[in-house]
């Protein structure tokens, strides 16, 4: 709020305040040369007073910042606030009624005006102000509190999303140039394309920062993530996909992750190949089921697979994937996402 509309509002409030002296007052109908006198000079005390108040909380907001909402913090505000500025409204009052009066008396007024009874007004209306004034601190930093606390658990989210992606990198990596290694000297045509298609799985991988992806992307990106796979296992892996892209989303590399964890859980071969539908149902989600022939012992987990993914749902988008077994098929289900509602 600028500066003219802050003193705006003080100077409303001072309006206020005098205009409750005077209708509780017993010359309430006159409004003479000393009614203007009063509201001049209440208006004006009221401004010091704000003044006074307005000072204190930016002092209480720069050395109590972490401890604004408490009540203890509070409690000293408002009593300090009480405290500093009860001699400035009982010197008011004096001046008021002992000097001002005088000086500007009313001349239809049947009635003197009190002088401990406009301290003890003043008091009441000054105390008032000061736990308005409390009350708003203590509802803006709770706000802001909150807002901060959200920031803070979205940047964490975000950090732990970074790093669950980054397992993935290192590990296609290092799978990739095994096959390259193994099919340069035996089909140079062929390594070439693997090259090729290797390049664009790597500019995907580092162009891209988003952390949701469009589907129809997501699955350019694993028809090259396929060819891949199918240099080095020929037809031991079958993909089929039936799809509906529209305008969906998913978490980036989800796809290649359940493809490679059908891979890694099962036996598989050219006389009994793995087989990997890809279908979409509805906009709900994308379904990724394989065959299943599981391997008895595997190698120690890498936790590149559904614990992964499941983790990057729920700190993405509050949501989890459904995980499906039958004796022959093994299923996972992957919310899709509505740009809408989704969060780059």
């Amino acid at each position: 709020m600028s500066k003219g509309k802050v003193y705006g509002l003080r100077i409303a409030i001072g309006l206020l305040v005098f205009i409750f002296f005077k209708i509780t007052s017993a010359n309430r109908f006159e409004w003479d040369l000393p009614t203007l006198v009063s509201m001049v000079y209440t208006v004006s005390t009221v401004l010091i007073l704000l003044e006074i108040i307005g000072y204190t909380g930016k002092y209480l907001i720069k050395n109590y910042k972490d401890s604004l909402t408490s009540s203890s913090t509070l409690a000293k505000f408002f009593i300090g606030n009480c405290l500093l500025t009860a001699p400035i409204v009982i010197g008011a009052s004096v001046i008021h009624t002992e000097i001002l009066l005088p000086l500007f008396p009313c001349v239809n007024c049947d009635t003197e005006t009190s002088l401990i009874t406009t301290i003890a007004q003043g008091l009441v209306l000054s105390w008032l102000i000061i736990s308005a004034k409390s009350f708003i601190i203590y509802v803006e930093f709770t706000k802001r509190s909150e807002h901060e606390k959200a920031i803070m658990q979205k940047e964490l989210a975000l950090s732990k999303y970074e790093g669950l992606k980054d397992q993935i990198e290192p590990h296609f990596l290092f799978n990739s140039f095994s096959v390259l290694t193994a099919v340069i000297e035996e089909n140079p045509k062929l390594a070439v394309d693997f090259v090729s298609r290797l390049s664009k799985i790597y500019r995907y991988l580092l162009e891209n920062t988003s952390q949701l992806v469009f589907l129809k992307t997501e699955l350019e990106y694993l028809e090259h993530y396929v060819f891949v796979l199918k240099t080095r296992h020929g037809q031991s892996i079958h993909v089929n996909y039936n799809i509906e892209t529209g305008t969906t989303q998913i978490p980036i590399l989800s796809l290649q992750m359940l493809v490679e964890n059908a891979l890694k859980h099962n036996y598989f071969s050219k006389e009994k190949p793995l087989t990997i539908d890809i279908f979409t149902e509805g906009n709900d989600f994308l379904v990724v089921s394989n065959s299943l022939n599981k391997r008895s012992n595997l190698e120690k987990t890498t936790h590149l697979g559904l614990e992964n993914i499941n983790k990057r749902y729920e700190l993405l988008l509050n949501k989890s994937i459904v995980i499906q077994e039958s004796a022959d098929s093994f299923t996972v289900k992957l919310p899709l996402v509505s740009p809408l509602k989704s969060e780059s």
